[in-house]
């Protein structure tokens, strides 16, 4: 946890806007803010890692954070971005067992954090709040499915054709093409595809190459996005 003053001000210590608490009263989002561990975290600071015994439940209030896992040779794996609104932490403070993701900070960082018995209470006191962790967990095995399916069927490069596909968005300036704001790094891409950072680097190279993306500042241009839909299909 950073050592420092505190990064955030008093008066953003509220859960009004975690996603999960949605179906929570005011009276038990009153309780529950004044119950937690309020903690704040500096940039690039593990909140729980692998096989950690703590049980507490997150709530990410202001910040932004990184879940990951290893592989055998500690290569990273990502596994979802969170960011405020989110929580992290519901598994082990369900069935009480290690943790199974690192989850790091990416900027500073300001959460809430519940007991696994304050947490189990609220799922029994607020059975939409169960509905809707039910709702997430369903979510993840959705998109857990895809990624091993991906990952079985498809090639490198395949991979990181898709992911390109699926983050980038109509570009605004109405030309046609298709935009990734803010592109991530190739390690970042490389741990989200399941490929080395290396792979990433070739493929995109390609891509430039032949003309399909171009980077401009921190943007990646899809110039040409069929084409680059029939080589993900290939």
């Amino acid at each position: 946890m950073a050592d420092k003053e505190n990064l955030f001000d008093p008066s953003v210590r509220i859960l009004t806007n975690i996603t999960l608490l949605t179906e929570a009263p005011p009276p038990i989002i009153a309780r529950l803010e004044k119950s937690a561990e309020w903690l704040e975290y500096g940039a690039d600071e593990i909140v729980v890692d692998l096989k950690d015994e703590s049980t507490n439940v997150f709530f990410v209030v202001k910040g932004q954070l990184k879940a990951m896992d290893f592989l055998a040779e500690g290569e990273e794996v990502a596994l979802a971005d969170l960011v405020a609104g989110d929580s992290f932490g519901e598994l082990s403070a369900i069935d009480l067992k290690v943790r199974s993701a690192r989850v790091t900070t990416i900027e500073p960082t300001l959460v809430a954090s519940l007991s696994s018995k304050d947490f189990r209470n609220l799922l029994i006191d607020c059975p939409g709040i169960s509905l809707a962790l039910l709702k997430r967990f369903s979510g993840f095995i959705r998109t857990l499915n895809t990624r091993i399916t991906a990952l079985s069927s498809m090639s490198p490069h395949q991979r990181i054709y898709q992911e390109l596909l699926r983050i980038s968005v109509p570009n605004t300036d109405g030309d046609g093409t298709w935009i990734i704001i803010n592109a991530p790094h190739h390690s970042e891409l490389a741990a989200w595809v399941g490929a080395e950072k290396q792979t990433v680097a070739e493929a995109i190279g390609s891509l430039a190459r032949d003309g399909v993306i171009e980077r401009k500042h921190k943007n990646l241009h899809i110039k040409d996005r069929a084409r680059l839909q029939r080589l993900a299909n290939q």
